[in-house]
C-alpha cells in the first residue's frame, strides 16, 4: 500500500485538513521541532491519492522563538521534494502531499504514517532510540551525541542471527546514507528510524525513509541562494560542511561527512556500492526538473518560488555528480 503508484497530487488538489479528525492519541504529536498533529483522512477521502481512515501527519513549519511567523517558510516543500527524490532512487518512502489548514491560514503538509495499512499485518513500531538506549549506558536522548553507525551495525547484526529481519539491511543503510546524502539531510536522528515488528510472528522490518524536511537547502534565504549560484567558493563551502547526524563510531569526535559517510560504508560493504551507483543513475536531472517545475505551480500560502526551485535542482544534481564521482573511483 505505501508503494502504491497512483499517487500523483495536482497543482490543483492541495488538501486541506481543516475537517479532518485529531487522532485520539495526539492532538500534538511530541516528536520533533515542528509543529504538529495527528490527523485521520475522512472517508470519503478528498482525493484519490489520500487513504480513507488512514492517520497522516500535518507537519508545519518551524515557527520562530520570537514570534509565530515560521523560520523556515519553505520547509515543508523539502519534505514534498525530498519524497519525490526518494521515489525517483526506488526508495519506499511514506507519501508526503502539500496540504494548508484554512481556519489558520497555515501551509505544511500531510504525511502518510507508514504502520497501520487496512491490508497489513505490522502494528507494532519502536523507535531507534529505544535500541540505542539498550545498547550504549546513559545514551544522550535530548542530543544524540552517542548516535553511531557502528552500534546500529551491530543491533542488525544481532537481528539478522535471530532471524528476525525480513529484509538486506546492509542494502537499506546504504541506501539511507546515500539518499540523505543527495538531499542534504543532517536529521536522521536516533528517532528518525526504527523497527516495525510483525504482528503474529517475531519477523521486523526497518521503518520507510521518513521525516526528511532537514534537508534540500531549506534553510538559505533568497538572497544567500543568489550568492551561491554565482559564488562556487561559498557554494562549495556550504557543500563541505554537510553532515549525517550520526557518527560513524560512539566514541568519534565528528559526525559523519555526507558524501564520505557513504563511501566509508561502501568500503565496509563493497556489494553496496554498484546498487547505489545504480539508483542515482536510474533517473536523469529532466526528471527533477520536472517535478520542481509542476510545485511552483501549487497555490498555498508561502508557494515554492521559481528561483528556489531552480538552486534545488542546481544543489541536487551537484550532490549526485560528486556522489557517482566518489562512489565511482
Amino acid at each position: 500500500m505505501i508503494n502504491r503508484e497512483d499517487i500523483h497530487q495536482r497543482p490543483d488538489q492541495v488538501i486541506d485538513i481543516t475537517g479532518w479528525d485529531v487522532h485520539q492519541d495526539y492532538e500534538v504529536f511530541p516528536v520533533g521541532a515542528r509543529d504538529k498533529s495527528l490527523r485521520v483522512c475522512p472517508d470519503p477521502a478528498p482525493y484519490d491519492f489520500c487513504v480513507p481512515g488512514h492517520r497522516y501527519l500535518f507537519k508545519e513549519a518551524i515557527k520562530s522563538a520570537k514570534s509565530s511567523e515560521p523560520r523556515y517558510p519553505d520547509q515543508y516543500w523539502a519534505e514534498v521534494i525530498a519524497f519525490h527524490i526518494g521515489r525517483l532512487m526506488g526508495l519506499t518512502l511514506p507519501p508526503v502531499f502539500v496540504a494548508f489548514d484554512s481556519s489558520r491560514n497555515e501551509p505544511g503538509t500531510v504525511n502518510e504514517w507508514f504502520i497501520g495499512y487496512a491490508d497489513s499485518r505490522e502494528d507494532r513500531y519502536v523507535a531507534g532510540v529505544d535500541y540505542l538506549q539498550r545498547l550504549i549506558p546513559a545514551f544522550d536522548i535530548d542530543k544524540g551525541r552517542q548516535h553511531n553507525l557502528t552500534s546500529i551495525i551491530e543491533l542488525s547484526r544481532v537481528l539478522e542471527r535471530g532471524g528476525w529481519l525480513t529484509h538486506d539491511w546492509r542494502q537499506y543503510w546504504g541506501l539511507c546514507l546515500c539518499f540523505d546524502a543527495l538531499i542534504g539531510n543532517t536529521d536522521r536522528h536516533q528517532e528518525n528510524w526504527g523497527l516495525i515488528w510483525g504482528e503474529n510472528g517475531p519477523t521486523a522490518r526497518y521503518t520507510p525513509y521518513f521525516d526528511n524536511g532537514t534537508s534540500l537547502g531549506h534553510e538559505l534565504q533568497p538572497q544567500k541562494m543568489q550568492r551561491m549560484m554565482r559564488d562556487h567558493n561559498e557554494f562549495n563551502a556550504y557543500l563541505n560542511r554537510g553532515q549525517h547526524h550520526m557518527r560513524w563510531a560512539k566514541g568519534d569526535k565528528k559526525r559523519l561527512p555526507l558524501i564520505q559517510g557513504v563511501t566509508q560504508y561502501c568500503q565496509q560493504f563493497p556489494a553496496i556500492r554498484p546498487i547505489l551507483i545504480e539508483r542515482l543513475q536510474r533517473w536523469c536531472d529532466d526528471d527533477l526538473r520536472d517535478i520542481l517545475n509542476d510545485l511552483t505551480y501549487f497555490d498555498t500560502p508561502h508557494p515554492i518560488t521559481q528561483e528556489r526551485a531552480d538552486f534545488i535542482a542546481f544543489l541536487t544534481l551537484t550532490r549526485r555528480e560528486r556522489l557517482l564521482q566518489a562512489l565511482e573511483n
